[in-house]
């Protein structure tokens, strides 16, 4: 009697159970740029940006992964979402990718992802340092260039800030020497201007109201001592 062989279908976690991100600093400085360049996009259909997911590259082998910060590509639907990236599946792998980086995540991040991130075709992969603990510039830009990463030249403009220029985004990751650390940013050169944080935007919203009804109390004021 012949022995039937079902096979079962490849598992692709999802989540690995480890902390969201690895110290308070990189948790605020990702959740920012998922959030600002999700923003700045908004009106593109064909963009998607995402962070701490796994990215997957072999079929078959789920356990040839590794989860990016923040990453971004283009020509991609922007919906429906996806709880991972499986690069046979889209075709392609993210266009950039931004790694919030430390001392424990050294060898991996200027290593294997180096390594990796430059054979599937990643256009740019952002190191940024939010600890400031071992890069020699606390944000650095390779670009691929004749399917070798090159590093970028990273401005300096003053003795605390830092700023790299991303082709592909169009926009400046700027780190900033602030008095409680370090602080990550986009900056938008077309209008001048840093993308602000959801906090930093509700808070203007909150000040626009707030003025807005003291114009219209102003404005009854006048009415009624013109009556």
């Amino acid at each position: 009697m012949a022995t039937v062989q079902i096979q079962r279908p490849v598992h692709y976690p999802e989540s690995d159970g480890k902390p969201m991100a690895e110290t308070p600093e990189h948790l605020e400085a990702m959740l920012y740029l998922i959030d600002a360049l999700q923003r700045y996009f908004a009106a593109r259909d064909d963009v998607y940006v995402a962070g701490n997911q796994f990215l997957y590259w072999v079929e078959g082998n789920p356990s040839q992964r590794v989860a990016p910060d923040v990453y971004v590509a283009f020509g991609v639907p922007k919906r429906p979402w996806r709880a991972t990236w499986k690069v046979w599946e889209i075709g392609k792998a993210p266009d950039v990718i931004i790694e919030l980086t430390s001392r424990s995540t050294a060898g991996e991040d200027l290593d294997r992802k180096y390594r990796l991130y430059q054979r599937l075709g990643v256009q740019e992969y952002i190191l940024i340092d939010v600890r400031r603990e071992y890069l020699i510039e606390p944000v650095i830009l390779h670009r691929l260039v004749g399917g070798t990463y090159q590093q970028m030249p990273t401005e300096h403009p003053s003795d605390h800030e830092w700023r790299v220029h991303s082709e592909l985004l169009g926009l400046e990751v700027v780190v900033r020497a602030e008095d409680e650390g370090y602080q990550v940013r986009l900056f938008d050169p077309m209008r001048g201007r840093t993308i602000p944080t959801g906090m930093e935007l509700a808070e203007h919203a909150a000040e626009m109201e707030a003025r807005l009804r003291e114009l219209e109390a102003e404005l009854r004021r006048r009415e009624e001592s013109a009556e």
